[in-house]
């Protein structure tokens, strides 16, 4: 189900995190699900065990995710996705005030947002 582009200049753990936010986002995952285990999660994707450790307590301290000892990771669910989206918000402004500063058009960056929206997921 989660796809890992090794070739990627993007950490894996950063693409394990966004892959699961969306399987979140788009109800494959819903609210108290439990998540593959660690190893089997790793093992799937070929990756070390400690790659999905790390997107896990990353996940976690996001509030997106939660752990029971000797039970497994379960989604929190849809309002735990807030802080995500909160931060994902902060980015986008960060980078268009950039390329406001840089002379980047309103028209240009409107342009590339239609794009990104319009563009089919590869998956």
């Amino acid at each position: 189900m989660f796809s890992i582009d090794v070739k990627s200049r993007e950490p894996i753990y950063t693409q394990l995190e966004k892959n699961i936010v969306k399987y979140i986002n788009l109800g494959v995952y819903e609210k108290d699900s439990m998540l593959p285990s660690v190893r089997a999660l790793a093992c799937e994707l070929g990756i070390n065990p400690n790659t999905v450790s790390k997107t896990y307590k990353k996940l976690e301290a996001d509030g997106v995710i939660y752990t029971i000892a000797g039970k497994g990771v379960f989604v929190k669910g849809d309002s735990s996705l807030a802080n995500v989206h909160k931060q994902l918000a902060d980015k986008i402004k960060a980078t268009l005030t950039d390329a406001k500063n840089a002379g980047v058009k309103k028209d240009s960056v409107l342009k590339i947002v239609n794009e990104v929206w319009e563009a089919k997921e590869i998956d």
